[in-house]
């Protein structure tokens, strides 16, 4: 039904070809004041069929809800329904033909007023030239498809996921829970941290309008579906870990087939490159290198994760991915010539020095499986004095890289915190193996904080 219905997109150039070759016409979107709406939406788009909602476009929706009709009435032999459905999927189609207004009075209503929104504001938000922070969406065509790409992709997530999310309900809450909300807000952290940073040393004032949000927000999703990929290519291959270590993995309860783990990890890189690519394909061949790099980590033939060092290697440039990835969104070069290398520096080493604290969840799994953490390798205390110590040491290079002495006192604070909590771990309630890395995150906001008053706000 969908394949043979898609045949109508064809009509709505011929039909216009047809009956205003004579004329100049524009077959577009509906520019429309709210005042308009409601009798454009009662007379099927009203007059001046030659710009906008032009004949074509009208036949191939009146098909469109005629067929839908037919359809439903075959299917349920109910009139009122049938009808029902057919003014349903009128109103739908209307609001997406219109889609670029309603967009505009719903930014611009709240500072010129529903009713004062019209031809003019819309034009100049979706037909004009704009930016995603430092990329530029060329000629007016090209900004309107590259804007509404932008709208319509964070649509499609909230869409699929509201549908995911209904047909599927507890699949979706437990792989959900199962995403590791820490490594979300790592993940999106070192994303505006990147930003932060490419914003401070290009000393450029950036608007933050309508279209900067979409941007941040599709590339904000863009590195969690990453994320989320990467995660289930982990889970495929780490079975035998999560057996003895992770035994509420949905995949070792049984929630999920490893089939459905490869859609779900086939499906979020798809729509990762997608979205990035929309926004900025620099940023995008950056997160295909992230995904590369834990590809590399997790799956065989080579699986780095096995051996301490190269785990660390490549956990740490996976992140330092992400991070360029925000820096290149802001930066007027999309490069990173700009940067200064002692803070890729700085962050690459305390990367090394600092995620074995992940691996501290896993002991008894990676022991099983030959997988030679730093807490495997020297036990489990020795390795808490290892990990804590090198966490501790990443707060005091940090003074040291930033030529940054007035944080001293605060990293001594901090990073003898984040040891003592390193040290703790398993040993109460409130602090485990498995929960050490919250805390951790926790005290690594505060200081990032801190450390943003100092350079960023002095």
């Amino acid at each position: 039904i969908m394949l043979v219905g898609y045949l109508i997109i064809i009509f709505p150039p011929l039909i216009d070809y047809i009956l205003l070759n004579d004329k100049i016409y524009l077959s577009f979107y509906g520019i429309y004041g709210l005042p308009e709406m409601a009798r454009r939406f009662i007379t099927f788009f009203g007059d001046n069929p030659d710009f906008g909602i032009t004949y074509g476009v009208r036949v191939e929706i009146a098909l469109t809800i005629f067929f839908l009709f037919v359809y439903s009435y075959i299917k349920t032999k109910r009139k009122l329904r049938s009808l029902i459905l057919m003014l349903l999927s009128y109103t739908i189609l209307f609001v997406l033909a219109t889609f670029p207004s309603w967009i505009t009075i719903l930014w611009k209503g709240f500072t010129v007023g529903f009713l004062h929104v019209g031809e003019i504001q819309i034009t100049q938000m979706f037909l004009t030239p704009a930016r995603f922070f430092s990329r530029g969406t060329g000629s007016y065509f090209n900004a309107l498809s590259i804007k509404l790409s932008a709208v319509y992709s964070l649509l499609i997530v909230s869409f699929a996921s509201g549908l995911i999310f209904y047909n599927f309900r507890r699949k979706f809450l437990l792989f959900l829970k199962n995403i590791r909300l820490t490594q979300v807000i790592y993940h999106c952290g070192l994303l505006l941290i990147g930003m932060a940073v490419g914003i401070k040393f290009t000393d450029i004032s950036w608007r933050f309008d309508f279209f900067n949000l979409i941007a941040l927000l599709n590339i904000i999703v863009a590195v969690v579906l990453m994320w989320i990929s990467s995660l289930a290519i982990n889970d495929i291959f780490d079975k035998e870990v999560d057996v003895v270590s992770n035994k509420s993995r949905p995949l070792i309860l049984g929630e999920f087939s490893q089939k459905e783990y490869v859609g779900i990890a086939l499906a979020t890189f798809f729509f990762a490159v997608l979205f990035s690519a929309i926004i900025n394909p620099k940023v995008m061949f950056l997160l295909v290198a992230y995904q590369a790099l834990a590809w590399i980590y997790s799956a065989p033939p080579l699986r780095l994760k096995r051996f301490a060092p190269t785990a660390l290697l490549i956990s740490s440039l996976a992140s330092v991915a992400i991070f360029v990835s925000g820096f290149i969104l802001v930066s007027p070069k999309q490069d990173i010539s700009i940067l200064p290398t002692r803070i890729l520096w700085l962050l690459f080493v305390s990367l090394i020095l600092s995620l074995s604290v992940k691996d501290l969840k896993d002991i008894a799994g990676d022991k099983k499986t030959g997988i030679k953490t730093v807490p495997v390798v020297f036990g489990e205390y020795w390795g808490k004095v290892i990990v804590g110590a090198g966490v501790f040491l990443s707060y005091i290079l940090s003074v040291v890289f930033l030529n940054e002495f007035r944080l001293s006192v605060w990293a001594i604070v901090c990073g003898g915190l984040s040891f003592w909590l390193v040290i703790s771990a398993g040993q109460t309630k409130k602090i485990t193996n498995r929960n050490i890395i919250v805390w951790l995150l926790a005290v690594v906001v505060v200081y990032v904080l801190i450390m943003a008053r100092y350079i960023f706000f002095v």
